[in-house]
């Protein structure tokens, strides 16, 4: 039995690549047989065959391919065909894109690095758009020109796609804080420089450019007022912090005067990804009308009774004037009850919008969550899904009508999918509802609001329960 032909050192280990390499039929290809592959070509071959890393050889005029075992998966069903093929042909579905580039090296001898490079690479049959770190170096012959091309790369795709989701379920979160009515700000960094300042905010302070500036730069006014103190102390602390009824002057036209106004407002620590403390959600309530209200109750009520006591002494006048007097008193009183009425009622809406605004990050007890326009539910708080005794990712990117909120409750599907459908064209639903939970039934009074962009095109719905 005749002994096998011993293998060139240059072609020795690669793993399944280097077995295919050895066992290819080189003498009737372009390339011709390996023993008479020049020396370049050799090392550049042996260095690419005992790398990690996916790496591939482009050789000759034709630039046929040779590659390692990590830069096998690349073409994915092309391989192993993808051995010895000529550049243009191997890669025919992108040759416009990377074969310019190729030749662009081998004219000037230039190597090029390139970065989330998009890629439409065919896979399974399809065009699929893929992204790409890859680098190309000129292989030189020993009197310096260029003999073919060293390619080492990684696809990224996932990576790429991942940023993608994140950034544009960002962009959502950021559309509906700045849709709040209320005034919302983050703050970055011990300069509390403004990251984000929704409508609602720049509307309080004037409509003034805050963001990339520190809060010294942005508001001067505030300054002395004790405000940098705070949010210093929540920085250090983590502590969040709420104020009521605080008064700050503020500037609210550029050539205007200074004017008082009274907040409600919480100061609510941000983590970073390690945990630390990097920056301050800051969440208002502008109550300045219902501060003046409650004010303007008490005087009222001050110069109602001043005048009882001066009615009482003129009581003691002639029968005539005691009834005009009386009459007097009483259309007062009739007249000061409606104010009274009026101003309670001014109250207590001021106090169910400071109520609502504590309550949507209060979650212990609000059942929250994020739906796109179709109904697909993005996100729920924590409070919510302990009720379910599910993790998030259990029930993301299902139909929200699909979730275990309400599967096991008979009915409650469609209606809340009636709800979901009545909500996508811009109305908020209300309403109560009774389900089924892992720890019994429970009632609750719900809502779902839609929230809309800038254009008023419907961008998602916001779902909000407590038990009723």
């Amino acid at each position: 039995m005749p002994a096998s032909p011993p293998v060139l050192k240059f072609l020795e280990g690669g793993g399944a690549m280097g077995e295919r390499i050895r066992a290819f039929d080189w003498a009737s290809h372009p390339l011709g047989p390996a023993e008479r592959w020049p020396e370049a070509l050799r090392m550049a071959l042996s260095l690419c065959l005992n790398s990690s890393f996916p790496t591939a050889i482009y050789w000759g005029p034709d630039l046929h391919v040779l590659y390692n075992d990590a830069w096998s998966v690349i073409p994915a069903e092309k391989h192993p065909w993808m051995l010895g093929q000529p550049a243009r042909v191997g890669w025919s579905d992108i040759w416009d894109i990377v074969g310019p580039q190729f030749t662009r090296l081998m004219e000037t001898g230039e190597g090029m690095a390139l970065y989330e490079e998009m890629l439409p690479m065919v896979r399974g049959g399809q065009p699929r758009e893929t992204w790409w770190n890859y680098s190309i170096t000129a292989i030189r012959n020993p009197d310096h020109s260029v003999a073919g091309i060293f390619n080492q790369g990684n696809e990224i795709t996932q990576l790429v796609l991942a940023r993608r989701r994140r950034e544009a379920e960002l962009a959502r979160w950021r559309e509906m804080f700045r849709q709040a009515p209320v005034p919302v700000a983050l703050l970055r960094g011990t300069s509390h420089t403004f990251e984000f300042a929704n409508d609602a905010y720049l509307a309080l302070v004037g409509g003034r450019d805050l963001v990339g500036k520190p809060l010294r730069d942005a508001l001067p006014e505030v300054v002395e007022q004790g405000f940098l103190e705070l949010l210093d102390g929540v920085l250090h602390t983590g502590e969040p912090y709420i104020g009521a009824g605080a008064k700050v002057k503020l500037q609210r036209a550029a050539e205007g005067p200074v004017e008082e106004r009274v907040l409600d407002f919480i100061y609510q620590p941000m983590r970073d990804a390690a945990g630390e403390v990097d920056g301050v959600l800051v969440l208002a309530t502008d109550v300045t009308e219902r501060a003046r209200a409650e004010s303007a109750l008490r005087l009222s009520n001050w110069q109602l009774g001043e005048e009882r006591a001066r009615l009482a002494s003129l009581m003691e006048a002639e029968q005539r004037a005691r009834l005009a007097l009386r009459r007097f008193n009483e259309t007062l009183e009739a007249q000061v009850k409606s104010r009274t009425a009026e101003l309670t009622r001014a109250l207590e809406a001021q106090q169910a919008a400071a109520d609502r605004l504590r309550a949507a990050f209060a979650t212990d007890m609000i059942f929250q969550g994020f739906m796109d326009a179709d109904g697909i539910l993005r996100d729920a708080n924590p409070t919510a899904l302990n009720a379910i005794r599910c993790r998030l990712e259990e029930v993301v990117g299902r139909p929200f009508w699909e979730t275990p909120w309400f599967t096991a409750t008979a009915g409650a599907p469609e209606r809340i999918r009636a709800a979901v459908e009545e909500a996508r064209q811009g109305r908020t639903v209300r309403g109560t509802l009774a389900v089924k939970l892992p720890a019994g039934e429970r009632s609750f009074r719900f809502s779902i609001r839609p929230v809309a962009n800038a254009r008023g095109e419907i961008v998602g719905l916001v779902p909000e329960a407590m038990p009723a």
